[in-house]
Formats: structure tokens, sequence, C-alpha cells
């Protein structure tokens, strides 16, 4: 694992900034390429041959590159070009890649089987290309403007290159974003002229003309249009368990140790399982909280004492998580509210701690299982919406709106009939499709808090349901919230800690077979991912499987309410909010007034857009 960064032109110094703002991600080694038309840089995290050999950027030819992932095939690829006549001084998937993309071009991505974010300078042609891996597991940001073009792993490295300048201005689709979801997506950053490489995708930038093409070269969504298998369940459970023993084996390729992520639930139970058994001597590591409803700790450590890992655990309070909050933005340098990146922290540090270099993440089963309670939930309302005739609903929506939301609180004052009501509005005001229901219960209102607004669109939604609606509201997930949130929160707080996360579960077999599974397998008789869960039967007792997931939040209204109620006040200041004059700050005062386990989670999306702000743009 490695942080890759590059421009057109040469300038060294702001190279040489660059790296040296992303070398956590690899503290074991740097290097540069530098030519009248472009420059590359590149730090390493040694995981595949850790000699000198891997050193990067790699030479080859009229090529340059700099890599950053994992190929986990890339000895069988290896061997194919050795048929080819090509010759290897190392025992690094770098190498492979590097020569792999002589002999085929970019068409070689289709042999790969791994996550990358790969960058290769053409000499002869002038001509860059980026290559984001299928799901989008590694990050990769690019900026252009015209005339200026700088990619990077992360983006306080193209920060780094407009240091001092006042290029870059903050984007307010990608505010928006952030504020309805909690994330940023629609391949945007939080800056105008800077985007995300689609996952799945390659760019190709012409310097000579400074123009850039993008290409989709991989997506999920063309298999779930194939005809679903027509097996017995008996037959797709010993299918889906070879593809599952089979891409989790790949995940172990390493010349450093390895452990895994464990909560306890289904995915991870399944990762940690499967390897124990057919691999052996498993580090596992968990994070508790002394808050009970919380608490996943003591089921972890039920599967890890049954199957036989190495188990370490921590418990987080609110005092951990302050230090942790204090790195917050330095760690995810664009605004990112998912709260959770505070404990996937911590069990990075504890991980690190152990000396285990890489670690297994089990991210990507609900949103290719049927996972998350969300789905059945909304499932259920718009069947019971959608049986009330359009103009009815409409009508009932248009006279909720002439009363208003904010009157509605000086006529109802119990703040839970209050909420339902509100709720009930805001599902009436979006029932025109399943997909308008699904984003009006996943997102937060935001009218008050932003004068502005951005259209969303997804096609991913529209061919899921075809087959199912929760179908839709999986592939949603699939590109959105997996990719930008979930993926996005791995990556950097392993990284941070210079450790490598790998997903398992993002295997991109994995997700063509369950794209032609029949929906009933996936959620069956009300039991969600039952599949995996018939899998998982054949490694851990039915009691460790079938119990209420709980998800890897943190008590975040008790620590606000409480201990860390003060970091509201101070990035709430008047002074704080005219700095940039975005937000709403007499709809922030209100809220942060009733402060409840309704609301904590805007404030804090606020808190942390503040946070931002304050370290990157003041």
């Amino acid at each position: 694992m490695c942080g890759i960064v590059g421009f057109n032109g040469k300038n060294s110094k702001k190279l040489e900034a660059m790296i040296n703002s992303i070398r956590h991600r690899g503290p074991d080694d740097s290097g540069t390429f530098e030519s009248q038309n472009f420059s590359l840089g590149h730090v390493r995290l040694s995981i595949l041959d850790l000699s000198s050999h891997g050193h990067q950027p790699m030479n080859y030819k009229n090529l340059s590159m700099v890599y950053n992932g994992e190929i986990y095939n890339f000895k069988e690829i290896r061997d194919e070009l050795k048929t080819y006549g090509y010759r290897f001084n190392s025992y690094s998937d770098s190498e492979v890649v590097l020569k792999a993309y002589h002999k085929w071009g970019v068409d070689a991505i289709n042999r790969f089987i791994g996550m990358f974010a790969i960058a290769i300078y053409d000499n002869i042609s002038s001509e860059l290309t980026l290559i984001r891996d299928r799901v989008g597991v590694k990050p990769l940001y690019y900026y252009f403007d015209g005339s200026n073009f700088i990619f990077a792993s992360e983006l306080k490295a193209i920060m780094e290159f407009f240091r001092n300048s006042k290029k870059l201005k903050i984007s307010k689709d990608a505010l928006f974003e952030y504020f309805k979801f909690g994330y940023i997506s629609s391949n945007l950053s939080i800056f105008e002229n800077c985007y995300k490489v689609p996952a799945g995708n390659y760019l190709i930038f012409d310097i000579q003309k400074s123009k850039i093409e993008i290409k989709e070269y991989w997506s999920i969504l063309p298999f779930f249009e194939l005809p679903k298998f027509k097996k017995s369940e008996e037959e797709l459970i010993d299918e889906l368990e070879s593809i599952l023993i089979k891409a989790f084996r790949y995940r172990m390729v390493s010349d450093v140790p390895i452990g895994i992520f464990l909560s306890g639930g289904v995915d991870s139970s399944i990762v940690a399982s499967i390897l124990q058994k057919h691999y052996g001597n498993i580090h596992t590591f968990t994070i508790g909280f002394k808050e009970d409803k919380y608490n996943e700790a003591r089921y972890a450590k039920e599967v890890a004492e049954y199957i036989g890992t190495t188990h370490t655990e921590r418990y987080l309070d609110a005092s951990g998580a302050k230090d942790i909050l204090d790195r917050f933005v330095e760690i995810y340098d664009e605004p990112f509210g998912d709260s959770s990146g505070i404990p996937t922290t911590l069990v990075s540090q504890i991980a690190r701690d152990a000396d285990v270099k890489v670690v297994l993440s089990a991210d990507g089963g609900d949103e290719i299982f049927c996972g998350y309670s969300r789905y059945w939930t909304i499932n259920s309302i718009g069947e019971k919406i959608f049986k009330i005739p359009y103009p009815i609903r409409s009508g009932i929506g248009s006279i909720m709106d002439l009363i208003g939301d904010n009157n509605i609180s000086k006529i109802i004052t119990n703040s839970n009939i209050e909420f339902k009501y509100k709720l009930i509005h805001k599902i009436l005001k979006n029932s025109n499709s399943w997909k308008d229901i699904y984003l009006a219960l996943t997102s937060y209102d935001i009218d008050e808090l932003l004068d502005f607004t951005k259209k969303i669109d997804e096609v991913s939604f529209k061919v899921g349901e075809k087959i199912a609606p929760m179908q839709g509201m999986m592939l949603w997930d699939y590109h959105r919230y997996m990719v930008d949130d979930i993926l996005t929160k791995v990556d950097r707080a392993t990284m941070s800690l210079s450790i490598e996360g790998r997903e398992p579960l993002l295997d991109h077999t994995i997700a063509e077979f369950m794209a032609q599974v029949p929906f009933e397998m996936k959620y069956k008789n009300g039991d969600s991912k039952y599949l995996l869960k018939k899998v998982l039967e054949r490694y851990i007792p039915k009691e460790m499987i079938y119990r209420k997931k709980m998800g890897f939040g943190i008590p975040i209204f008790e620590w606000f309410s409480s201990d860390l109620k003060k970091l509201f006040e101070i990035y709430f200041q008047k002074s704080k909010l005219d700095r940039h004059n975005l937000l709403n700050k007499k709809y922030i005062y209100k809220e942060y007034k009733k402060l409840s386990k309704k609301n904590v989670v805007l404030l804090w999306n606020i808190l942390i857009f503040q946070m931002w702000y304050e370290k990157y743009i003041k």
C-alpha cells in the first residue's frame, strides 16, 4: 500500500511537499520522477518484496509508473508475461502491473484481481493514464482547470500543491452532498475543479492537448441484466462458499503479518472463520464500549474463542474519542461525517501496536447480500404508502406544507409526536418513487441549513428496482455510501497509521455471482443475508449468527451531551461561522438548543465541517 501524486510540468519543491503531506501512507520509502512534461511522486508501505526492487516510480522502456494497492493474482499474470519473454527483477506486484500495461495496454486491468490506483506516464505519446479499481477501494483524486492537472491519493496533497494560493474554492455541490448524506459522493470533492476518478474507470490526460477522457471498464450493473441462476439452494450455498474461500485466500498474499477487524457480525465472522479454517493463525481485533447497547465486543470475543483466533480487544470512552477527534479532520482531509471513523481509527491503532501491517475489513456485505435493516423497514413503509392513491397522499402533503414544520412545533409539544409528524410529512413530500422515499429516509433535512440545493441522480437504483425495491436500495448504497463513506473511512483510518486495509468481500467475482442470485436468496422470509448466513452456519453455531445487528457506531449523543459538548460551543461561535458564511447560523443555534438523539448527527456534521474549515481553509 502506498501513496501517489503527480502533476503536469516540473516543480521539485511542490513535488516534495506533496509527497511529505501523504508520507503516512508509505513511511518505508519514497521516490520521484521528473520531466518537463510530467512529474510523479510515490511513498511506499512495503507489503510485497520488502527489498529495494519494489521502489517506485518504476520505469520500463517508455513508461513510468506510480501505483497504490495490491494485485493479488500477480503471480499468475507474471507467469503469463514470462511466456511472452518478459523478465522480472523483483517479486513485487508493481513490476507485474507495469509490464502487463506494456504488453496489453489499459486492457491489462481486466486481468487484475485486487484494489488499485495506478498512474502511468507514457513519454512517447505524452499521455498520463489513471486507473481506479472496479469497486473504488483505493482513492484517486484529480484536479483539472483546463491547464493545471494534478492527481493524488489524498486531497491534502492537492491542497499542498496550491498552498499560499487562492485557487481552491469550496464546491457548493459537494457541500450539499456532505450535509445531505454525511459524505461527499457523485465523484465530487469539497473543491471546485477537483474530482475522484470513478470506480471501475480510467482517465487519460493528453498533456499536449490538455484534454481528459474518462472511460468505464467495469460495472456491476450489466450482471443484473443477466438471467438469474436456476440452481437449488444447496448448490448456491456450495458455489458461494467456494468463491468466498478463493477470494479470501487471495487477500492473504503478503510478506508481512495480517490481521482481521472482527465485530462479531455476520460479515467479519465469515471472513475470520473461513480464513482461520483454511489458512490458520489469524489475529483478530475489536473495539468495545462501556455503553452496553453499542457494545459488540462480547460477540466478537465469542466468535474468536470458538474459531480459535488470537484476539485483542480495547474499549473506547469519551476521552479516547476526544484524542482521535483532535486528529479527525487531519485523517479525513475533506468534510467526513461518519463518526464510526473514530473506533475504526482506534482498532487500526491496536492492530498497529500488535505489529500487524495488513488488516482485513469485512465491508460490502450489507450492500451485496442485503444486510441493512433500513432496506426492509423502508420497503415496508413504501408498500403501505403506495397503496394510497397519489392524489390523496399528494393532497395530504400539500396541507402539511401549508401548516409548515416550523409552526407544528408550536402546536405539538411532545417531541416524539412532533418527530413522527415531520417524518410522515417528509415521506409524503417524497413519494413519487421508491428512490425518492429511500433518499428521504436516509438523508438529512438541510433546507434551513443551506440556501442552495443540488439534484441527486443515480441510474443504478433503476436497474435494481426492476428486480425488487430493496435491490435498488442496495445498488444505490453500493455505488455511493459504500464507496464514499465506508471505503473512505477504512482507507484513511488504516493509512493514517501506516497499515494496509483490504476488503475480501469486495472481490468483484463475489459481486458478479450475487448479481445473478435470485433476490429471494438474499432476503428470504424476513431473514436478511440469507445465503451468506447459510454458508456461515458451516463454521460457527447458529446462535452466534442470528442476533440483532448493531453496527460499528459510537455513543455519539451520550458523549456530545456531556464530555464533548464543549466542542459545539467552541466551533459554533458566530465569529467562526462568519468566516465562510455558508451556513444558516440561526438554524444551527436553534438545533443546538434542543440537542437530542434526533439531531445530534446533524450537529456533528456541522462540527466536523467547522473543524475542517478552521484547519485547512482559515
